[in-house]
């Protein structure tokens, strides 16, 4: 287990999400202590990993200051046999892209040196943020603070794959799909109301939106169908859901934009990880989609799944990159508490910087562009989550999700609300119930924080 014992709740924060990067099998075994001794002028560190101890003094010079002080010890001179490497140093979060961007207010692009020195960035990543923030400060600019982008979750799936951690439902729950939409339209039309003006980008994901039958995603549709022209994103993560049926009847509706989710082109991978569909699927949805609609594709990918390795990753991209899709996301397998792989393997570490490199220079090598990233908890490889994009259609949505823009309205089950004001501070940020029963049975309390705070901050 990792404790740390004597610090503020800063410091626990930030040290303990570098500890979990650099030891992670210490998370669920063995015993890691970072116990912090602070006097006026000093902080004492003493780290003990299994019987090893390590120690060292710093001058007091402020909290931040001290604490990434101590974080730069902890990744440069401490060594030990179970320390994995990263490239990313002392650096913990989930959105470093925002972070460059708070640099880059104060010193401009030379926010990369900085992050280099005093945070021990590998000069690759640090490179990749810069050129992430140049292109994402010239497409959002004019968003930032204002406005707001819409966010409809659909929480139904087909099945469950063994690296999902979310919240879902099996769509063939037929009176739960009808149950949950009657709540959720109640919401819908409570937030477009109190509103009243349209979301620069709209968002709809799961779970799997295209699991329900197509009259009851037209329903939600229906609302939406006035916004006419902007960026209006659908999940339809699994092929097996993209029927002719439902290609005629999204032709009626502004939606410009599909995620097709393949993960992986190994045939023999999707059985392990429980996808109910085949390279062959994935090729058929991708033509039907492009065959009778001018939307653009994302199609999205992980890297790290069981068994795959660069031979796979190769073959994948080797029958993706030909199709052009608009967008490719690449992933890395994060091990997240709920999952089916978390709770059979727990914490194991997989090395993913080859293969990001990889997709990396297969990507720009074949005309895509990075455009948005983002980290999470138990990633393999200490890696990041990078969505590319052929130039002029990089989603707008993505970088104010993960950059906080501006304001996101959440609406449905588990769905998060973050309201982002002018200055682009997050002011507030709340999540609906999680679970179906409550989403429904406490509805009233749904709509009166919306109420409340939709009200004071929108």
């Amino acid at each position: 287990m990792i404790r740390i014992v004597n610090a503020t709740d800063s410091e626990i924060h930030t040290l303990y999400e570098l500890l979990r990067i650099y030891f992670p099998a210490f998370e669920t075994s063995g015993e890691l202590f970072l116990v912090l001794e602070t006097t006026a002028d000093t902080k004492r560190a003493i780290l003990s990993v299994g019987e090893r101890q390590y120690e060292k003094t710093f001058e007091n010079v402020g909290e931040y200051e001290t604490k990434r002080h101590i974080a730069a010890w902890i990744v440069r001179e401490v060594d030990h046999p179970a320390k994995e490497k990263s490239l990313w140093g002392s650096l913990t979060g989930t959105r470093p892209v925002k972070f460059m961007q708070k640099r880059r207010k104060i010193m401009g692009d030379a926010a990369r040196d900085f992050l280099i020195e005093s945070y021990l960035v590998h000069p690759e990543i640090a490179d990749l943020l810069l050129e992430i923030a140049r292109l994402e400060a010239a497409k959002t600019d004019h968003l930032k603070g204002k406005g707001y982008s819409l966010y409809i979750h659909i929480p139904f799936c087909p099945s469950r794959c063994e690296y999902c951690s979310y919240p879902t439902i099996g769509s063939g729950n037929k009176e739960a799909v009808r149950h949950y939409m009657k709540y959720l339209l109640m919401e819908l039309d409570f937030v477009l109301r109190k509103l009243d003006k349209a979301p620069a980008t709209i968002y709809i994901g799961g779970g799997t939106p295209t699991s329900i039958a197509a009259e009851e995603l037209a329903m939600i549709l229906d609302r939406l169908r006035s916004f006419g022209d902007r960026e209006f994103t659908l999940e339809a993560g699994r092929p097996e859901t993209i029927t002719p049926e439902l290609m005629a009847m999204l032709k009626g509706y502004p939606v410009s934009r599909i995620s097709i989710n393949p993960q992986t082109m190994v045939d023999e991978t999707l059985v392990r990880i429980r996808r109910p569909h085949n390279k062959e699927d994935i090729l058929n949805a991708y033509d039907l989609v492009r065959n009778t609609t001018d939307m653009a594709i994302n199609m999205d990918l992980i890297l790290g799944l069981d068994g795959e390795g660069m031979d796979e990753l190769s073959y994948t991209l080797d029958s993706l990159i030909p199709l052009s899709p608009e967008n490719i996301t690449v992933h890395v397998l994060s091990l997240k508490n709920g999952s089916k792989i978390f709770e059979n393997r727990g914490v194991f570490q997989k090395n993913t910087t080859r293969m990001q490199q990889y997709s990396y220079n297969r990507l720009k090598a074949a005309g895509y562009i990075p455009y948005y990233l983002y980290r999470q908890k138990r990633i393999l490889g200490n890696g990041s989550n990078i969505g590319y994009s052929l130039p002029g259609y990089e989603s707008l949505y993505n970088m104010i999700m993960m950059e906080e823009i501006h304001s996101v309205i959440g609406v449905g089950m588990s769905a998060t609300t973050k309201l982002v004001d002018a200055s682009r501070k997050t002011v507030m940020k709340f999540s609906n119930f999680r679970n179906l029963r409550d989403y429904t049975d406490r509805f009233g309390e749904v709509v009166r924080k919306k109420s409340k705070y939709l009200g004071e901050l929108l």
